[in-house]
């Protein structure tokens, strides 16, 4: 007889029958590798945590040999070079087919334009089941030439994504969403986060030693950044930054690390306001985290961006950061709290920000903590490599649908107590885990606009609802706006009741500033208003409830057994408007100003159904 173990206890069990072992997923990354920057350093992260999963096997094409290729060899990938400078396009798609159709992939992950033209193509002529691609970062600002030849590259990107990849994976949020409104299937993109290994702060004789070969004073404030020196990423405006810095703090440096095709350019930029003996352009360092940590202030002054691992490797080593409000910036650094967040393009704000940490050192001590904080916790390789390979599972398992046995669900008893992260998952979330999310989010979005090009029944819901919940994320801004214009243009003597609460509000908090100043500006005061957090009780209680966007339907949705189908987007019924309303909170007054246009024009059909059925009762 076997013996097992449960709850301690020791009991008899029948013989346990052999299952024969499910066969490996097949996975190749396909990247040009032409560098050693973000995408290269997130993938060699990634594949670290897939090669270590015992029912993967990894591979990798890569079209240059390098530091990437070294990287993936030393954790076991089995590397493929196809070098692009010696083999032609049509050469890399015939080696790439062959391979695959050897190899027998299951799923194929490109990177940038051309692996993705390529090995998408491959991948079809191949035989291969599944493609993916990760957008790490959006196109950068071109003129000219490059200009036409970056359209060209994306519209044979978007070509071959929109007819051979099942997944779009975006870095980040932000991202995720312009894809969508440049033309991608909504269902086909999500967002995985970029994960890092955590950095260990530099002793202090290491950042003493980085100071003296960069000829830095040791009692000098160095603020610094880290990257490719190319429009794309702000130097120039870091460097005009500084010269308005040194007024103010004469001794502090400028040191920038990186090498690429604007570095003349910036060290004549420095020439010309005057301040050469004050920047140091270390150019490239096999030792750059040792420069992070060596720097006081870190600076990311970048005009687009995804999530930039420099961001996190900073934030990771404990130095305070300085970003601007681009891209997925904001959903890494919360403003005062773990960072400081600026507007793109601003040398008078990045000045500002980094006097300010500077003049206030515990602070800035505290800012870089929480940042680290934040980082090891959240950016993981884990939390990043985990969703992914949930997606290549999901994908594999609908290849092999039909040959599944049904999937059954225990029941948790009547009286558990599910936790907090369970309570706002979706049951199809709770079956399957993250790839759930993707397709509770797509079912919903379907829905969502089902019922905006046939309103019937939203406007049947309203014209007899009596309490309406408006819904969003922290009840500060969204949902108190939409409520109070509601609740105006019905007037005191209505019969229905409007409330607003947020998902994850803190309850008590006022509303957010400029939300008061835009509010304000349209003759409604929300400087009484307290934010309420969601409750299972208030979605049962309500007859109908208007949330911002679809991650904000689905969570609501799980609250209470009757909630989606009286669960509605803000937008439904507003055809001209967007479905789903951006959340402004890390944004300037003009973002505020665009948010609350757009609830605007949102709300004026929802109080025009509200008051038909107010009139009829």
């Amino acid at each position: 007889m076997a013996l097992s173990v449960v709850n301690s206890r020791v009991r008899t069990t029948a013989p346990m029958v052999s299952q024969p072992a499910a066969p490996p997923l097949r996975i190749c990354h396909v990247m040009s590798a032409d560098l050693w920057a973000g995408a290269e350093v997130q993938l060699a992260t990634t594949a670290a945590y897939l090669s270590a999963q015992p029912d993967v096997r990894l591979s990798a094409v890569l079209f240059n040999d390098g530091r990437l290729a070294a990287e993936l060899r030393a954790i076991g990938v089995a590397v493929t070079v196809i070098d692009e400078t010696r083999t032609s396009a049509l050469r890399i798609l015939s080696r790439l087919t062959r391979l695959m159709t050897f190899e027998r992939f299951d799923v194929v992950h490109t990177h940038r334009y051309k692996d993705t033209v390529l090995g998408a193509l491959a991948a079809r002529f191949a035989g291969v089941p599944h493609v993916v691609r990760t957008v790490h970062g959006l196109h950068e600002p071109a003129t000219g030439w490059a200009a036409l030849k970056l359209r060209v590259y994306e519209a044979l990107d978007m070509l071959a994504l929109r007819r051979l990849a099942d997944v779009v994976v975006a870095v980040s949020s932000h991202m995720a969403e312009q894809l969508r409104q440049s033309g991608y299937r909504p269902s086909m993109v999500t967002s995985i986060h970029n994960g890092i290994n955590p950095l260990q702060p530099a002793a202090p004789a290491t950042s003493a030693r980085v100071r003296r070969e960069l000829g830095i004073s040791p009692h000098a404030l160095v603020i610094g950044t880290a990257g490719r020196l190319v429009p794309v990423k702000g130097q120039a405006d870091l460097i005009r930054a500084m010269a308005r810095i040194l007024p103010t703090m004469h001794a502090a440096r400028l040191l920038i690390a990186g090498e690429g095709p604007l570095q003349d350019d910036l060290v004549a930029l420095a020439a010309r306001l005057g301040i050469t003996d004050a920047c140091v352009f270390a150019g490239h360092r096999a030792d750059v985290h040792d420069v992070v940590a060596a720097m006081d202030i870190f600076v990311l002054p970048s005009l687009s961006e995804g999530i930039p691992m420099a961001l996190l490797e900073a934030m990771s080593l404990g130095v305070p950061v300085v970003a601007t409000r681009v891209g997925g910036m904001p959903e890494v650094v919360q403003h005062r709290a773990t960072g400081l967040l600026v507007p793109p393009g601003d040398d008078g704000a990045l000045a500002d920000a980094c006097l300010e940490l500077a003049q206030r050192r515990e602070w800035a001590t505290e800012i870089g903590a929480a940042g680290r904080r934040v980082v090891t916790e959240e950016y993981t390789p884990e939390r990043s490599g985990r969703p992914l390979l949930d997606t290549y599972r999901c994908l594999s398992q609908v290849r092999q649908s039909d040959r599944r046995p049904p999937v059954t669900v225990t029941r948790p008893p009547a009286n558990a107590v599910p936790d907090e992260r369970e309570r706002d998952q979706s049951p199809v979330e709770r079956l399957f885990g993250y790839p759930g999310r993707v397709i509770a989010r797509a079912i919903e979005r379907r829905r969502m606009e089902r019922i905006r090009r046939d309103p019937a029944e939203l406007r049947h819901a309203l014209q007899s609802a009596k309490s309406i919940l408006i819904v969003c994320q922290g009840n500060i801004i969204r949902s108190p706006f939409a409520a109070g214009l509601i609740q105006r243009a019905l007037g005191s003597e209505a019969s229905v009741s409007v409330r607003s609460a947020g998902l994850t509000a803190m309850s008590g908090s006022a509303s957010h500033p400029n939300a008061i100043v835009m509010a304000t500006d349209r003759l409604l005061d929300l400087s009484g208003h307290v934010a309420t957090r969601l409750t299972a009780s208030a979605v049962h209680d309500s007859d109908v409830i208007l949330v911002m966007d679809i991650p904000q339907l689905v969570q609501t949705a799980a609250l209470s057994p009757d909630a989606r189908r009286k669960t509605f987007l803000l937008s439904c019924l507003a055809p001209g408007a967007p479905l789903e309303v951006a959340d402004p909170v890390n944004g300037d007054l003009s973002m505020f100003r665009t948010c609350f246009a757009h609830i605007s024009d949102a709300v004026a059909p929802i109080a025009l159904a509200l008051s038909h059925g107010t009139v009829r009762r």
